[in-house]
């Protein structure tokens, strides 16, 4: 059956109107030959996020299609925290110790992470260029090509530094996907399901991750020594992904932002283009304003470089790209997911392997129910909850693991960081991408995104380096104790930061989102200021009742 055909909801054009008065209602200088953009609503904001999900069916797919990406990094990402407690593994790149047997060095570990780290980071600053100047599309291929490579190197690898190696491009690869990936889903999708697509994101990952806990787990049950064979396997998710990227269009907003009109309205026709009442320039119009929008208020503070995202409101903005992204390092993910199985090994786990199975088929339940929530909940709720059960779960760790350790303190361990999973499944880990992708003004998401993201970086470059240190008995021998406390510290910090600073943006446009933040609206204010949008569909919406 046909969706109903909502009534177009337009607005007078007014010049001249100052951005924090009627944001809907101005009209924006237009590039040559380019289509005017026109002040109007989409009439489509009034639906709900599965209404809008199933309406722009292709589009949600294509979105879904795109997350897979972050699947193939997140085996990337788990595997060689995990492999670290495979005995093969162990006797290949490990030391000999007097008594026959092998241990990794831990500070070859750290290394690893370091490099890793600094892969990563370099990556989200370099990727910002092409993701400007080539597209998102660009970026995607080199996604995959990068983990391509580490892949190859993994396979041949026969001591530490080769697997050094492999991991800088492991770093390359979810760099440019992190810088990338959010960007093109929160241009790709529309408004009402923005935050359910993105939260995607964390999904693909937590497959991605899931499936190499589960790899790692077979192959200590069957030929642990052969621990090359779970590398085989990543394969398949970079053989997938090269597919689904030959089907992927380029970014409407990122061909609007440099004059592609036609193809961007092509790309709508092709993906909306079949719903019923859908005017493809009406909405490309729409489309348009939010990037002139941006591009408007930029020019008229001369601010076209990087130093943009750290003037004005736009520092606020990149500030709130950053800070629940970054929290979820800071709320313990080193541990949880960077070593799992090496966490619960230290912890005195018999079958560290399983307790990481477990882990993550916790953290794949809630992350579905996260796309629900996201909508419906909200994202301030969400991060408040479940950054608080992160926090307690931690101290709890840090406390059983003060007692000497027993069968029931092993499994009071895995019940706290299954736990641990659910919550930040529900809060922190899709929602740091929400507000990743959300947060930057249309012009300035690429950038905002790669910077936000390699803050970030710098941050998991202590944590990445240090937590193998700290967790080991050979070097800092904190064990679950001490990282465990430390975790819940750094976590609590960041929670009060959350509760003063971070607004809520569901259902959210972008051009409401420029008005509450050049308006200085206080983040526990977001939800409750009525915008000059929703006073447009308000009166719009009570014209039609009494008509």
């Amino acid at each position: 059956m046909s969706a109903p055909t909502p009534a177009p909801v337009m607005v007078e054009q007014k010049e001249n109107i100052a951005h924090d008065e009627i944001v809907a209602g101005h009209v924006l200088p237009s590039p040559p030959s380019a289509p005017q953009a026109v002040a109007d609503v989409s009439p489509w904001n009034r639906l709900g996020s599965l209404e809008t999900m199933k309406l722009f069916r292709k589009t949600t797919i294509l979105c879904l299609l795109a997350g897979f990406n972050a699947c193939s990094d997140g085996f990337q990402f788990s595997l060689p925290g995990q492999i670290i407690a495979n005995a093969g593994f162990i006797k290949q790149v490990g030391v000999k110790s007097a008594n026959g047997t092998y241990a990794l060095n831990a500070y070859n570990v750290s290394a690893w992470g370091g490099i890793y780290t600094g892969g990563y980071i370099a990556a989200l600053l370099i990727a910002t260029y092409p993701n400007d100047k080539l597209g998102r599309k660009f970026n995607l291929l080199c996604i995959q090509l990068f983990l391509a490579v580490a892949c190859i190197l993994e396979m041949f690898t026969t001591d530490w530094r080769m697997w050094g190696a492999a991991k800088l491009f492991d770093g390359f690869s979810i760099g440019f996907n992190q810088a990338t990936l959010s960007t093109y889903i929160s241009e790709l999708a529309p408004t009402n399901a923005r935050g359910s697509l993105l939260a995607m994101y964390q999904l693909w990952f937590t497959i991605g991750q899931f499936s190499a806990a589960i790899a790692l787990y077979i192959l200590s049950k069957t030929t642990p020594l052969e621990w090359k064979k779970a590398i085989y396997s990543e394969w398949l998710f970079t053989g997938i992904a090269l597919i689904i990227w030959v089907f992927l269009p380029e970014s409407p907003r990122w061909l609007a932002s440099k004059g592609k009109h036609d193809r961007a309205k092509a790309i709508l026709a092709r993906l909306n283009g079949s719903i019923d009442g859908y005017n493809v320039e009406r909405e490309y119009a729409i489309l348009l304003q939010e990037v002139e929008d941006g591009q408007k208020l930029l020019e008229a503070s001369n601010q076209m470089s990087y130093f943009a995202l750290f003037r004005g409101t736009n520092l606020r903005r990149t500030l709130l790209s950053f800070g629940p992204f970054a929290w979820q390092t800071w709320l313990g993910v080193p541990i949880i997911f960077g070593y799992t199985s090496y966490y619960f090994q230290i912890a005195g786990l018999s079958q560290p392997f399983l307790g990481t199975v477990a882990v993550y088929v916790i953290l794949l339940v809630f992350v579905i129910i996260s796309f629900w929530s996201v909508e419906r909940i909200g994202r301030r709720p969400l991060l408040l909850v479940g950054g608080a059960v992160c926090v307690i779960t931690m101290l709890i760790n840090g406390a059983v693991a003060t007692q000497t350790f027993t069968t029931s303190i092993g499994s009071v361990i895995i019940s706290m960081a299954c736990l641990w999973c659910a919550a930040y499944a529900l809060s922190a880990g899709p929602l740091g991408y929400v507000y990743l992708g959300e947060m930057s003004t249309v012009v300035l998401r690429a950038k905002t995104t790669g910077v936000a993201a390699a803050m970030t970086g710098v941050l998991n470059l202590i944590t990445s380096y240090c937590v193998p240190i700290l967790l080991s008995t050979t070097a800092a021998n904190w064990g679950v104790k001490g990282t465990s406390f430390f975790f819940a510290g750094t976590g609590a910090v960041g929670w009060v930061l959350v509760y003063f600073f971070v607004p809520e943006t569901r259902g959210r446009s972008y051009l409401e989102l420029d008005e509450l933040f050049e308006r200085r609206i206080p983040a526990r204010k977001f939800a409750s200021t009525q915008t000059s949008v929703q006073t447009v569909s308000d009166m719009s919406r009570k014209g039609d009742e009494e008509a």
